[in-house]
C-alpha cells in the first residue's frame, strides 16, 4: 500500500483549516457584523479589504491543498484504501477548489464597483438599494459560493476521515493476521 508523507498530509489538512475556517469567519462573524457599520459604503470597503485578504490567503491554501492531493501522492495512497471514497472527495476537492476561485474573482468584481472598493452594502451578503446591480449579482453569487465552499470542503474533511479510519482498520486486520501467523 503506497503512502503519502506526514508534510504532505500535513499540508493537505491545513489547507482544507484555512479555507473552511477562514469562509466561515466571514460568513458567519464578519458579513452581519459590518451592518453595524453606520455608512453603506464603509460597509464595503471593510468587507472588500478583508476578502480580498482572506482569499488571496483562502485561494493559495486550497491550491496547496489540491496539490498534496493531485502531486504529492496522497490520492493514490487514499484510493489504495478505499477507491470509492477517494474518487468521491476527488469530485469534492475539485468542487471546493472550483467555488474557492470563483468566490475571489466574485469578490474582486464587487470591490471594482467603487473606488478603494467602498462598494455600498447592507451587510456582506445583502446589496444596498444603491449597490450596482452587477456588484448586487456578485454579492450574491458571493454569499451562495461561499455557503457551497464550507460545504464542499466539510465533506473533503469527512471522507478524509473516513480513509484514515479505513487505514486504520486495514492495519490492523494485517497486523491481526500476522500475529494469528507467527504468535
Amino acid at each position: 500500500m503506497r503512502q503519502a508523507s506526514t508534510p504532505v498530509r500535513s499540508l493537505h489538512k491545513i489547507g482544507l483549516g484555512i479555507n473552511l475556517g477562514g469562509t466561515i469567519f466571514g460568513l458567519v462573524a464578519l458579513n452581519p457584523s459590518v451592518a453595524r457599520i453606520g455608512e453603506r459604503m464603509e460597509r464595503g470597503r471593510v468587507l472588500n479589504e478583508a476578502w480580498t485578504r482572506f482569499q488571496t490567503i483562502g485561494v493559495l491554501a486550497m491550491g496547496v491543498t489540491v496539490a498534496m492531493w493531485r502531486l504529492g501522492g496522497l490520492k493514490e495512497a487514499e484510493s489504495d484504501i478505499d477507491s470509492t471514497l477517494a474518487g468521491i472527495k476527488n469530485v469534492l476537492l475539485g468542487g471546493a477548489l472550483l467555488t474557492s476561485f470563483a468566490s475571489a474573482i466574485a469578490g474582486s468584481r464587487i470591490a471594482r464597483q467603487a473606488p478603494e472598493g467602498a462598494t455600498p452594502v447592507e451587510s456582506g451578503a445583502e446589496p444596498a438599494p444603491e449597490t450596482p446591480q452587477e456588484a448586487a449579482r456578485s454579492q450574491r453569487l458571493s454569499a451562495f459560493l461561499g455557503a457551497a465552499t464550507v460545504a464542499l470542503v466539510a465533506g473533503v474533511l469527512g471522507f478524509s476521515s473516513s480513509l484514515e479510519v479505513r487505514a486504520v482498520e486495514k492495519l490492523d486486520k494485517s497486523q491481526s493476521f500476522l500475529s494469528r501467523l507467527f504468535g
